[in-house]
């Protein structure tokens, strides 16, 4: 399956089979998240599987009573770690070292960003990790379609019982709860806005052709 299918075969799932879901299927997953990109080589996010009943359960509450939450075998609460960005300086000296940023980057990049950071309000450190960590959730997603199993964003929850069920720190703020499976049911694909509403040409507003 190439990534193209994967995309156009991508349902949001609400119904699972009991199947389990073998460990290395999920180690791919999270795999697949693992290797996503984040800017300045953040990797903010962090992964909870959960497969213990009773904490699907008090999920599943806390999510509204979304019954899907708590029918998947396995969930994986997708989360952001702040104080990953205090770590711009470490992340800069790898991409050097790496390759992917030349030398003079320490002298300039580094000093901008540790200056900036002390002065950076928490709701804007959340604004970049949300970005950051839902593209590592969608990598997750994908790699799901081409392993057979299904997946669905949850983003309607209680977010301080979710934290208090999970035992999250402070600094870490929930993104997603992705109930993960073998999909029990097979969805048409929902409405999409024609690529002319939704791309322009040089300026917005202005025709793409």
């Amino acid at each position: 399956m190439d990534v193209c299918e994967a995309i156009r075969k991508r349902r949001s799932i609400r119904r699972f089979k009991p199947d389990p879901i073998p460990e290395e299927k999920i180690r791919l997953l999270l795999e697949s998240a693992r290797l996503a990109p984040s800017g300045t080589n953040t990797q903010p996010w962090r992964f909870i599987v959960i497969k213990d009943d009773n904490t699907k359960k008090k999920l599943q509450e806390a999510a509204h009573n979304q019954r899907h939450v708590r029918r998947a075998p396995v969930i994986i609460a997708c989360c952001a770690d702040l104080t990953a960005f205090k770590e711009f300086s470490k992340r800069v000296d790898e991409l050097i070292n790496s390759g992917a940023l030349p030398e003079r980057t320490r002298d300039v990049f580094i000093p901008y960003l540790e200056k900036g950071m002390d002065t950076v309000k928490k709701q804007d450190l959340i604004t970049a990790a949300v970005a950051n960590v839902s593209i590592a959730v969608e990598h997750m997603v994908l790699q799901a379609v081409e392993l057979g199993l299904g997946t669905c964003w949850v983003r309607w929850y209680d977010d301080n019982k979710v934290k208090e069920i999970l035992n999250i720190p402070d600094l870490v703020e929930v993104i997603a709860l992705m109930p993960v499976g073998v999909p029990d049911e097979d969805p048409g694909q929902r409405p999409r806005l024609s690529i002319d509403k939704i791309a322009y040409s040089e300026k917005y507003g202005e025709k793409y052709t």
